[in-house]
């Protein structure tokens, strides 16, 4: 072998060693370096995953779909501009019952339906279970927010019922503030007096909603007056359906209340039209709770004070469970406060004869102690304070004592008294 020769193969020698040197060192380093870099970049991943959510859900909703409605509920979805989409067609739907049932206008249709878009983009199926609020208008259902939506179908259509109800009965003052008024006072009255929202929250979105109203308006061509009314007629298709109102079946009663709505020892514990009679709280009926009442037992029985026909039965988080009466003279009469649904004993559409069991006294609702809320209007299912039509219990039940009637008009709290025998007929 030549000196050539010799200091190549030497040199080989050396690059080889120095390549096995680098490799063992590689092999040394890389069980420790490879799980860092790793770690880094699932790191880095998640951080970016981070900052897209937080980005994306500024502008969300706070309401989660919990994609368990019940029974034939279509999942909401689509462009509600687009004709074609379930969202839209919901909307429609409740704009054709709103105009339809309670005869509102363009601009009180195209609130309703902008507020719907904002608490819930308009889908019924929609829960915010912070608030346990739920449904298109987000109903409180239990907890804080007290429980309105109560046992109502998780659907477009139970849910513009329901709507629809309230706004004749508990809500009425909705009705009564859209009543020719314009598309921002229309949002004003459905955010105060439905929402329950005073005029400076936040949560308004006042700017964006009355953009999106307008926009309804147009889309939904909303453009026509209204003669708002919270009368209960016989108008198709509303949220009483199934309301017979027709008493030609009902017996030979002359209709005029001679009765109580209670049977046996009681004391009236809240006045008209304030707690106390003439002062205090304002009070829209007057209560009475039978002595020793429990919310079950013959005791607690609320019985009807005329003939009539069961109209309307539901329950909210004021009344509770609360069913409503029209008797034979035209009038409304409201018993409220039901421990449950089931313990309201009759359905709508039955007929009664006076004195028969309705109903039990209970407390559910803004209720204290176990007793009936009873109150009276000759014109509409409407029974908020100074609703049109509202009169006195005391004017209206003559089997009421004397004792309990300070002036016209007036019921202020009192007793014991006990029911007459003759009162007691047919219970």
């Amino acid at each position: 072998m030549n000196e050539e020769q010799a200091n190549t193969s030497q040199s080989m020698a050396q690059t080889g060693r120095q390549a096995t040197d680098l490799l063992k060192a590689l092999w040394r380093w890389g069980k420790y370096l490879v799980p860092a870099v790793l770690a880094f970049i699932g790191g880095l991943f998640l951080i970016m995953l981070f900052v897209g959510m937080m980005a994306g859900g500024e502008d969300a909703n706070c309401y989660v779909d919990n994609g368990g409605g019940s029974g034939d509920t279509t999942i909401i979805g689509g462009d509600w501009k687009d004709k074609n989409s379930s969202t839209h067609k919901a909307m429609q739907y409740a704009a054709d019952q709103f105009k339809d049932n309670l005869h509102m206008s363009g601009d009180n249709i195209a609130a309703a339906l902008a507020i719907g878009l904002r608490e819930s983009g308009f889908n019924p199926l929609s829960v915010n279970p912070s608030g346990a609020v739920k449904g298109i208008w987000q109903w409180g259902a239990g907890g804080i927010n007290g429980n309105r939506y109560g046992s109502t179908a998780d659907t477009v259509e139970g849910q513009v019922a329901l709507a629809i109800t309230e706004l004749r009965t508990t809500h009425m003052a909705t009705l009564n503030h859209m009543h020719d008024a314009s598309l921002q006072a229309s949002l004003d009255a459905w955010d105060v007096y439905f929402e329950g929202l005073s005029l400076s929250d936040p949560q308004r979105k006042v700017e964006q909603t009355a953009a999106t109203a307008k926009e309804v308006k147009s889309v939904f061509n909303l453009n026509f007056a209204g003669s708002t009314s919270t009368g209960a007629g016989n108008d198709g298709g509303n949220a009483l359906d199934g309301a017979n109102s027709d008493t030609s079946d009902c017996g030979t009663s002359s209709g005029t209340a001679s009765g109580l709505p209670v049977k046996g020892q009681y004391n009236i514990t809240g006045g008209y039209p304030n707690y106390a009679g003439a002062t205090g709280s304002e009070h829209y009926g007057t209560d009475f709770q039978t002595v020793g009442a429990q919310e079950t037992g013959e005791a607690s029985n609320v019985y009807s004070v005329s003939d009539g026909t069961v109209v309307a039965k539901s329950s909210d988080s004021i009344g509770g469970n609360w069913v409503v009466i029209k008797n034979t003279d035209g009038t409304y009469a409201y018993y409220g406060h039901a421990p449950t649904q089931d313990a309201i004993v009759v359905n709508q559409g039955q007929t009664l004869k006076k004195g028969q069991h309705i109903s039990h006294q209970g407390q559910t609702g803004l209720a204290t102690g176990v007793h009936v809320h009873f109150a009276v209007n000759k014109k509409q299912i409407a029974f908020a304070p100074r609703s049109d039509g509202l009169i006195s219990p005391g004017d209206y039940l003559t089997a009421l004592p004397k004792q309990a009637i300070p002036g016209n008009g007036l019921v202020a709290p009192a007793g014991p008294f006990k029911t007459k025998e003759s009162d007691d007929a047919g219970q």
